[in-house]
């Protein structure tokens, strides 16, 4: 009886394994296709499963941030603070 009760143990553990193991691999992907730290993301998936999947496709993408003030800009939008959200910039 208890090597039964050891081999149904040892399998949940095995699913559940391979359950993180591919929320690491899917949260990787889609942190690289949204600019993100990739390998940062692979370690979330892993250790929470698929919410650190869930997380990741939460995320906003990087790509489509940059292309939306580029259009803004080339409308006429003027940032509201004095950074503009440039990095090293000034106004004096």
């Amino acid at each position: 009886m208890v090597c039964c009760a050891f081999s149904v143990e040892l399998k949940s553990l095995v699913v559940v394994l391979v359950a993180h193991l591919i929320s690491a691999g899917l949260s990787k992907t889609v942190a690289a296709q949204k600019a993100r730290n990739s390998n940062r993301w692979a370690v979330a998936g892993f250790l929470f499963g698929p919410l650190g999947l869930i997380a990741a496709v939460g995320m906003p993408d990087r790509h489509q941030i940059v292309y939306l003030r580029y259009l803004a800009e080339q409308q006429g939008y003027q940032p509201r603070h004095a950074c503009g959200g440039q990095k090293g910039e000034t106004d004096a």
